[in-house]
């Protein structure tokens, strides 16, 4: 029986130190960048209930591009204990600010993305809000639309929050997916009643409204063409909805409701030097010689 027992302790110990072994060579063959030797010596011992060899398998991996492969063994390493959270999340946050350096905010966005799978805790509201910023200055609209967004569903009432939402409208309008933005717009207004929301309110009404008015529907045009004028905001889109809602009452036949349109066009440029002015005139005249 003591020799079962001495037998048993002497193979565990091997055991210990064949793993300290390996694991203590992984370590060197990484910090040598040899990703694939490391992983020679790590691969036997990959069923091991030990969180730092789980991580770094998955550092490995990631280091090798296999991103499904790292993000597995990662998740294997915190289900054991925290031990390397920050390690992991430093990991990515490096490689996604590379991404950003070399103007490539699509891998930086799955970069956050992993992390936020295996780190649910982790505040990155800021980093997507990057990406996000990044993908608008590139007209990738689509992009910065699906990483504002996740960036709301990380933080949804700070002041960060409140500057995501803006470039999110922005997004939404540069992406011609003008009810959405009209949506997220009025929330915003009614919420907070500022003069920077009721512009981009505006902004957003202004568009919808010359959308309708491309496509024949008039009624909707105007309406939306008649809240910039109700409101008298902006100042700079004035004119313009003014010509506009002009269009709209010559082309509905409404000729003295066009020609006040017109004339508050010429009103609003004192120097008569604004684009619409010309086009104002022209009409005006055109009216004159109908009427």
């Amino acid at each position: 029986m003591k020799r079962l027992i001495l037998l048993i302790i002497t193979l565990t110990l091997s055991g210990c130190a064949h793993k300290e072994m390996r694991v203590k060579n992984a370590r060197k063959f990484i910090r040598n960048w040899d990703y694939d030797r490391a992983l020679t010596e790590l691969i036997s011992l990959r069923n091991e209930n030990d969180a730092e060899v789980q991580y770094l398998l998955g550092l490995c991996y990631l280091k090798k591009n296999e991103f499904v492969e790292a993000e597995k063994y990662f998740k294997h390493s915190l289900d054991i204990n925290n031990t390397f959270k920050d390690s992991i999340v430093n990991v990515y946050n490096n490689l996604a600010r590379n991404a950003i350096k070399i103007d490539e905010p699509e891998r930086a966005l799955k970069f956050y993305q992993a992390i936020a799978r295996l780190v649910h805790e982790f505040k990155q509201a800021s980093n997507l809000s990057l990406v996000g910023d990044i993908n608008f200055e590139k007209k990738n609209y689509f992009a910065a639309i699906s990483a504002y967004r996740q960036a709301l569903e990380i933080d949804s009432t700070s002041k960060l929050a409140r500057r995501v939402k803006h470039n999110l409208i922005k997004s939404l309008i540069g992406a011609d997916s003008l009810h959405s933005a009209l949506k997220l717009a009025t929330q915003e207004y009614e919420k907070l009643k500022t003069a920077a929301n009721l512009l981009q309110l505006s902004e957003v009404k202004f568009a919808l409204g010359k959308k309708y008015l491309a496509t024949a529907q008039y009624d909707s045009a105007e309406i939306f063409f008649q809240s910039i004028v109700h409101n008298q905001e902006p100042k700079s889109l004035l004119d313009d909805a003014y010509f506009y809602l002009g269009e709209i009452y010559q082309t509905t036949e409404r000729m003295e409701k066009a020609v006040s349109a017109y004339k508050k066009v010429l009103r609003l440029d004192p120097y008569q030097k604004g684009p619409f002015t010309r086009k104002a005139k022209e009409r005006l005249k055109e009216l004159k010689e109908k009427l």
